[in-house]
């Protein structure tokens, strides 16, 4: 593969469209509080980003991180909101640490989608191997997901979403205002001569576990080829992209879609072949970039620092046993701060779960007291802690729902933890997702319930739990074609979607007369890897 460089000036040669949020960063690291390292945290308009490295070189990667967003944006016209709301990113040493957090190999970052709050993991590793993963080029990779979720709106297929991906995460800046945008990336190009050619009608209708045989590795490469064609100036530069994602969200068949946009679809296989072959262009720019630069870096003290590491173990799960030992001891101590407090809690509260999980009783109900304890000395030492007034009000909700108390005025005494976590934050999704669940589970209709739902999703449409439950209750009210276009975006999903299928099919019968939407079980957040 060769590549040939096509200067600007203050023009970029990419225009069209863009797809699927991401983004990736991790934290971990050794349990002995003697072993602990000093972290630093940086606030810029989109990001919250801890890092164990040194604090220039993190406030180096804070403007990176904006300057990749202001470059989506400027590329396909999405203004950025006064008050997003923000991705976390970790970053730690290398590699084997995400791997290590994560509890599996072959990782080098990250990322999970969750009302909880969204957060990313990888690594500062740099390489000069080409066809080598960088953690920067990672990151960027899983902020291309995360940024397509919260700016637009199309039910892509899987083909484009990873490929949109890959295509983006290649960009560059440099110290002296130049960038770069839609190199090569060589390590894909190397999937594609390992593994060899995927038909192009399997690639635009598949998922990489469909595809049979050792081809499914190559569906990234391919993915990313056809991506970088089409958004080629010499092949119309996103135009044919757009009309062809805007034939699928208008409800055309995959392969029909295809061929309207495309042409012939033979002969879109021959040209990607022979364009994977052949030189290709990427685009240079010293055009500045508009993007927000107030960035502000704060060290962490070493209990902070604690705090932000088992955090991100606890989260993670690859070390969750030693993450809720380690919360367990520090919550002893009569100093510990509310954060510290709330992970302790969140820690028993999954615990607690995956004890009832794994219990040989039918039907064991998790015991959330340890978990309730810690909520309430972070709420005692911080009354304005959002997310421990949250699991609080989650715990009394459970209660009063297992006891079949559905009329108690005690509901409206949980409802006030929540009411109390957004007043602390208006803009945090979890508090308007679980006020809008304290209705359903109570049974009730309520009029705010849309309404939390809808400003819920606004925050956080990257939550697949949102997502569903605001879709559902689109259905819910007659509104089912939106209802649908929500869910057909999880249903495109590469790594899975089949149970968004069903709840596809169960929109459509009621849309047609067949009947109420149940609930579905609603999977864990997903996340991707890299």
């Amino acid at each position: 593969m060769h590549t040939r460089v096509r200067k600007r000036g203050s023009q970029t040669m990419v225009t069209g469209f863009s797809r699927f949020i991401a983004v990736i960063l991790a934290s971990l690291l050794l349990v002995s509080q003697a072993q602990a390292t000093d972290w630093h945290r940086a606030d810029t308009h989109h990001f919250t980003i801890y890092s164990d490295g040194r604090a220039s070189d993190l406030e180096d990667f804070a403007h990176e991180v904006e300057k990749f967003d202001a470059l989506l944006r400027m590329l396909w016209n999405r203004p950025a909101k006064d008050s997003p709301t923000k991705l976390t990113i970790y970053m730690v040493s290398g590699a084997s640490d995400v791997e290590r957090l994560l509890g599996r190999d072959d990782v080098a970052g990250f990322y999970s989608a969750s009302v909880e709050g969204s957060y990313a993991v990888s690594n500062r590793r740099q390489t000069r191997d080409k066809d080598r993963l960088s953690g920067k080029r990672t990151l960027f990779h899983e902020y291309a997901h995360h940024f397509f979720f919260n700016n637009f709106s199309i039910p892509a297929p899987a083909w484009f979403v990873e490929g949109f991906a890959e295509f983006v995460a290649t960009a560059e800046f440099e110290k002296n205002g130049d960038w770069y945008f839609g190199k090569p990336a060589f390590h894909r190009a190397a999937e594609i001569r390992y593994f060899g050619p995927i038909p192009v009608e399997v690639l635009l209708t598949s998922r990489p576990h469909e595809i049979e045989g050792s081809k499914s590795n190559a569906f990234y490469g391919w993915s990313w080829a056809l991506t970088h064609m089409l958004y080629s100036q010499e092949h119309g530069r996103g135009d044919k992209l757009s009309r062809y994602l805007n034939a699928i969200n208008a409800g055309a068949e995959p392969l029909a879609a295809a061929e309207a946009a495309f042409g012939d679809l033979d002969r879109l296989d021959r040209d990607l072949r022979d364009y994977s072959d052949g030189r290709m262009g990427y685009s240079k720019s010293d055009a500045p970039l508009e993007y927000y630069d107030e960035i502000s870096i704060t060290p962490l003290s070493a209990a902070d620092s604690r705090v932000v590491e088992l955090t991100m173990m606890r989260r993670s799960g690859g070390e969750f046993d030693d993450a809720l030992a380690a919360l367990r001891e520090l919550g002893a101590g009569e100093a510990a701060s509310a954060e510290a407090l709330f992970q302790l809690g969140r820690a028993e509260y999954d615990h607690a779960r995956e004890l009832a999980r794994d219990s040989e009783e039918d039907d064991a109900e998790p015991d959330f007291s340890a978990a309730e304890a810690a909520f309430e000395r972070a709420i005692a030492t911080d009354p304005g802690h959002a997310h421990a007034n949250v699991f609080k009000a989650m715990i009394l909700i459970d209660r009063l729902a297992d006891a079949g108390d559905y009329d108690s005025e005690e509901w409206d005494a949980a409802r006030a933890h929540i009411l109390a976590a957004n007043k602390t934050d208006p803009y945090d999704p979890l508090p308007l997702y679980h006020y809008a669940q304290s209705f359903a589970r109570q049974g009730r209709r309520d009029p705010q319930t849309s309404a939390a739902y809808e400003t819920a999703f606004s925050f956080a449409p990257e939550a697949s739990e949102v997502r569903v439950a605001h879709a559902m209750q689109l259905a819910s009210n007659g509104r089912y074609g939106e209802a649908i276009r929500l869910v057909q975006i999880l249903a495109n999903n590469p790594h899975g979607g089949e149970s968004w299928q069903a709840l596809i099919r169960r929109f459509e019968s009621m849309r047609d007369g067949g009947g109420a939407v149940e609930v579905p079980d609603v999977p864990a957040p997903e996340g991707d890897e890299e």
